[in-house]
């Protein structure tokens, strides 16, 4: 294991408030805090920062064009491979440029590299189009629908992630949820995690060793669905970033191990009056109850947009404390939708089906668009398992067990294209096909064990 000498977060001071950034300021900034890079990102179809490094100089003269990067960059899988029938981008359109165009308010210094700076970004055409395919302005579309309605929805992040040597093993055996003592043996890097998520303006309310060895899970301060999407990008590359210069590897990979436990990704949320004064689910129970009912309504439709790699789909296992089937209830982690109304201003829907390694924009437009659908459609919930074990209920809807399955059932949804252009879903439904097939033709590690010698 190895350790870096570098700022301490303690140190960092951010320089300029977050609210109302100018190019000015962030020019006055770069001189003040000898700023030579800033670093120009946006997340992919994935979930996956792009973009790219810019000496600070050349970035005060181009800032206001944006960087220029190829179209390929929404148009490729994890591992950047391109394919055909993806519209946005191919070799039948020559995979065109587009730019990134910084988004001024989400200027931060990067606290563990002294000397750099990062903003998030928008992807437009190079005629100044905004491009509606991606994932930040996806999210941004089914906002506009919920302002629109007078709502403004609020969300709390929560996902877990393994620590892992540079061997990408566990760093401790076995399971010690909550364990205090167990969490001080990952302490030398959560704190240094905390502290520089907190200077980069991302609000942590906890930490805690999880249901696996070395797992981690670390939960995000509620707020406004857009802000919480952009820090939860930050966040999974952050994580990833301060372990590897440890000489260590954060894995949000759902299932990095059979036999032990999942990463999820649990949504929590709410619906405010566009003042963020009154909680909604609080103040009008049919509002609450519409929104839980279409949760529930479209799960199996929308789990691809919550789960979207193959290996995600191997995380849903009885008694595993990830759900397998639509279900929901009050305190109860059995059900895949938790219903946490009736206590005044932090009342909340937690929806627990999503996989860690989901596109933050993506999936949290995925629960704000099904809140909405059960809304407008009037909805109702059918009775709970408020105080039973709901994987013992065979009635319930079982959760589609593959990724083709999920995205068979997306291809198919009705709910999907009242909040989801058709567009964007024909784009996520060829990405996510192709990684389906790609498993298919794959030969495991499994099969050459079980018959290579035998059969």
């Amino acid at each position: 294991m190895t350790t870096t000498t570098q700022l301490s977060p303690l140190e960092f001071e951010p320089a300029i408030p977050t609210e109302e950034i100018t190019l000015d300021d962030i020019a006055r900034t770069i001189q003040e805090r000898a700023i030579h890079t800033v670093e120009i990102g946006f997340a992919d179809i994935p979930g996956v920062l792009r973009g790219k490094r810019v000496p600070a100089k050349h970035f005060l003269k181009t800032a206001h064009h944006g960087v220029v990067i190829c179209k390929a960059a929404l148009a490729w899988d994890i591992q950047c491979e391109v394919f055909p029938g993806i519209d946005l981008a191919s070799f039948e359109n020559g995979y065109p440029d587009m730019v990134a165009k910084p988004l001024w308010h989400t200027f931060r210094e990067v606290p563990w590299r002294p000397g750099s700076a990062f903003l998030l970004a928008e992807p437009y055409t190079e005629h100044g189009d905004r491009i509606d395919e991606a994932p930040r302005a996806v999210l941004q579309g089914v906002l506009d629908r919920a302002n629109a309605l007078g709502y403004r929805p609020l969300i709390g992040a929560e996902l877990e992630f393994y620590l892992l040597s540079a061997e990408r093993t566990p760093l401790y055996a076995g399971i010690q949820c909550y364990s205090l003592y167990k969490g001080t043996e990952l302490e030398f890097i959560l704190r240094e995690i905390r502290l520089a998520l907190d200077a980069l303006g991302i609000p942590v309310e906890a930490a805690n060793p999880e249901y696996g060895p070395a797992q981690v899970e670390i939960n995000l301060e509620y707020g406004d669905a857009l802000t919480v999407a952009d820090q939860t990008v930050l966040f999974k590359h952050a994580v990833k970033e301060i372990a590897r210069q440890h000489g260590l590897f954060a894995s949000f990979m759902p299932k990095p191990w059979s036999e032990e436990s999942g990463n999820g990704f649990h949504v929590h949320q709410s619906l405010w009056d566009p003042e963020r004064r009154t909680n909604l689910f609080d103040a009008d129970d049919a509002i609450a109850q519409h929104y839980l009912a279409g949760l529930l309504a479209t799960a199996r439709e929308f789990l691809a947009l919550e789960a979207p790699s193959v290996n995600a789909y191997k995380r849903y296992r009885d008694h595993s404390f990830a759900p397998t089937n639509v279900s929901w209830g009050g305190d109860n982690r059995t059900v895949s939708t938790r219903a946490l109304l009736g206590i005044g201003a932090g009342s909340r829907i937690e929806h627990r089906t999503g996989s860690s390694d989901a596109n933050p924009y993506l999936i949290i437009a995925a629960n704000i668009a099904a809140g909405l659908y059960g809304i407008t459609h009037a909805l109702q919930p059918p009775a709970s398992h408020f105080a039973q074990n709901a994987y013992l209920d065979d009635n319930a809807a079982l959760l589609p067990g593959t990724l083709h399955a999920a995205l068979e059932l997306l291809s198919g949804s009705t709910a999907a294209r009242e909040f989801f252009s058709e567009r964007f879903l024909q784009h996520y439904l060829g990405i996510g096909r192709h990684e389906v097939a790609l498993f298919d033709r794959a030969v495991t590690d499994w099969e050459r064990d079980r018959y290579l010698e035998m059969a």
